[in-house]
């Protein structure tokens, strides 16, 4: 191992190390508040893993040219990201390599700092002055009104930062997307870069996750992993998700995570691949629980195909009568790889294993409350009837549905020279366990029975359609003017986390193509790529009776990607031979068909690119993308 590492620090160590200057030059050109050494931290780190994952390549299936690909992927879509919306000036001839440019024509912004030709808002940029609300950054923690805020971010980005000074709140999830958050504002201050530069980061690494998902799921071609990264970064949904200081893609990170991890485990060949795959699937999974409940459909996936592969050898249905009977289930010859697989398992205690794998999902999302043990806080227990009778928690009574919690590990603040950190001074298990539970209870009680109404809100079932989208932000004055045949019109901004037509759209097909290949061929990849789908759709939300949002179909997005990319890697190989009654046509590859979905993606992403980054465009082209009514 030392002697790989040596020679891949001659061979990588300079590349590496160039990737991170130019990162870090092109952050100080363009005015963002990343410094050099960040830079360099993140690519040390990202290298880092690289030599990991090709150092295992035999379980992961990865080796240099997997993560040059998943690299360029990653980089570019936190490019994309970080500097959106985007201005090509070097179309007005301005290629001077570092100025400041005007706006272009007719579009209402500020001079911006120009890169060879390329101008960027950037991430931070406050498009919602309007967007107001009061946030504890005075002195002594005074409640300010501060702005800047889009949709959802008037709550996560203030929730972290009380998680970062000790202020209680309410918080109807679990804690570590906030927590995340919190570390990026402590990184770069309350402002929209500071709230936002985590989701960026993790809505562009979650690409190069699927990546590596889709390598270890088909390893016949790149073709397959590179397309479903690729739709994938060049989703709307995810894309908005990935600018926006909300908690949705964090959360589908650790999920996709979680899924990667086992594949791994599930394709392991020998018990030490098989135990460490086991746990590190289990720390994932406790990291998405405390993300997000939407955890809950891949960890039932995970046990339903874990339970699948022992029972399917074994399982027989035959339904009819006497001769007239036939196959339901039928018998399936026992694959020696799977029977190996299953043999070195019970050599193992297995059951054991995976209760302890059970064990420490449940304890990483218990252990996610650390910082909610050492505020002093109230617990709401009582939504659907704040006005009703005493209830009791944890030996206090307390009137309506508020119980007052003591603190379960109280802090205490020391000096080292001129560091200061803070331990804890004791630490009450009970109390603590209390907590988390209390707190659960009026999380489930609070989703349980919100009654609310919003224009955007939308039912489960039109998801697929992206029919629906959630407008985040949106101004119709004051955004400049342009010129169009001759006449002045209003430029219109907009942010929506509308869906890329061409992936969802395409999608659906790609999605019935996988549930033939699954009852005609018996296809495993597209039975895992179908299952994943429905999962994380129709389980968590098709059955509440409270509002729901169209954004909620990001944890089933990346299976959508899977989907459109296996069909276009599957028709690469394909030659359909044309017929017209007897007279025969030739024999044609249907590789073309794939080439068509691509441009398609990207065109509609150029396409709708201003709708997705708050990029002023003249209100006659605004309505020219307004496809259905349900858009608008």
């Amino acid at each position: 191992m030392s002697q790989e590492l040596s020679q891949a620090l001659r061979r990588e160590g300079p590349w590496t190390l160039a990737a991170a200057l130019v990162f870090a030059t092109v952050s100080l050109l363009l005015g963002w508040p990343l410094s050099p050494l960040v830079a360099v931290i993140m690519a040390a780190a990202v290298w880092s893993v690289s030599l990991l994952l090709r150092h295992h390549r035999g379980l992961t299936g990865i080796d240099g040219m997997d993560c040059v690909i998943a690299g360029v992927l990653i980089a570019a879509a936190l490019a994309v990201r970080l500097a959106s919306p985007i201005y090509l000036d070097f179309l007005q001839g301005n290629l001077s390599p570092v100025s400041t440019v005007p706006a272009p024509a007719g579009v209402h912004r500020t001079p911006t700092h120009d890169v060879f030709g390329v101008g960027a808002w950037g991430l931070g940029y406050p498009f919602n002055t309007s967007g107001c609300t009061n946030a504890p950054v005075g002195p002594h923690n005074q409640e300010v009104k501060t702005c800047g805020y889009v949709f959802d971010e008037v709550y996560f980005p203030v929730d972290a930062l009380k998680d970062l000074k000790g202020i209680d709140f309410f918080d109807p999830e679990p804690p570590l997307t906030k927590l995340i958050i919190a570390g990026g504002i402590s990184w770069l201050g309350f402002n929209p870069w500071g709230w936002r530069i985590m989701s960026a980061i993790l809505g562009s690494l979650v690409i190069g996750v699927l990546y590596f998902m889709a390598r270890r799921l088909w390893r016949r071609n790149r073709v397959f992993p590179t397309l479903a990264a690729l739709f994938l970064s060049l989703d709307g949904l995810e894309l908005v998700e990935s600018r926006t200081g909300v908690i949705d893609v964090i959360a589908v990170f650790f999920v996709m995570l979680a899924y990667w991890m086992f594949l791994l485990h599930w394709h392991a060949r020998t018990r030490r691949q098989w135990l460490s795959t086991l746990y590190l699937t289990a720390v994932a999974s406790g990291l998405g629980l405390a993300c997000k409940a939407d955890m809950l459909p891949a960890i039932m996936l995970m046990l339903v195909l874990l339970v699948g592969r022992f029972v399917r050898p074994r399982l027989r249905f035959r339904v009819g009568r006497g001769g007239r009977s036939r196959w339901l289930i039928p018998p399936s010859p026992d694959d020696p790889l799977e029977a190996a697989r299953r043999t070195m398992v019970r050599g193992l205690t297995w059951s054991w294993h995976y209760l302890a794998a059970g064990v420490v999902i449940a304890f990483i999302f218990y252990a996610s409350f650390f910082r909610y043990w050492t505020i002093s806080h109230s617990l709401y227990v009582n939504f659907a009837n704040t006005s009703g009778p005493t209830v009791t928690c944890t030996g206090l009574v307390a009137k309506a549905s508020v119980c007052d919690l003591p603190v379960a590990m109280p802090l205490r603040e020391f000096h080292l020279g001129p560091a200061n950190f803070w331990l804890p001074t004791g630490f009450n298990l009970v109390q603590s366990v209390a907590d988390v539970e209390w707190n659960s209870l009026g999380s489930l009680s609070y989703q349980a029975t919100l009654k609310a109404t919003h224009p955007f809100a939308s039912p489960f079932y039109s998801w697929p359609l992206d029919a629906h989208p959630v407008l985040f932000y949106a101004t119709y004055t004051g955004n400049g003017v342009s010129t169009v045949n001759g006449q002045t019109v209003s430029n219109y901004t907009w942010i929506s986390d509308m869906g890329n037509p061409a992936i969802f759209w395409l999608g659906l097909l790609a999605l019935a193509w996988c549930l033939y290949l699954v009852l005609r061929r018996r296809d495993r990849v597209a039975l895992f790529i179908l299952s994943g789908f429905l999962f994380d759709w129709l389980v968590l939300w098709s059955w509440p009776s409270r509002i729901l949002f169209f954004y909620e179909y990001i944890e089933a997005l990346p299976f959508v990607c899977l989907a459109l990319a296996y069909c276009c890697a599957q028709l690469l190989d394909v030659r359909a031979v044309v017929q017209v009654a007897r007279l025969r046509l030739g024999t044609h590859s249907l590789a073309p068909i794939s080439g068509g979905v691509v441009l398609a993606v990207v065109l509609c992403f150029a396409y709708f690119y201003p709708l997705w980054t708050g990029q002023p465009i003249p209100s006659t082209d605004f309505f020219q993308h307004i496809w259905i009514p349900g858009w608008y």
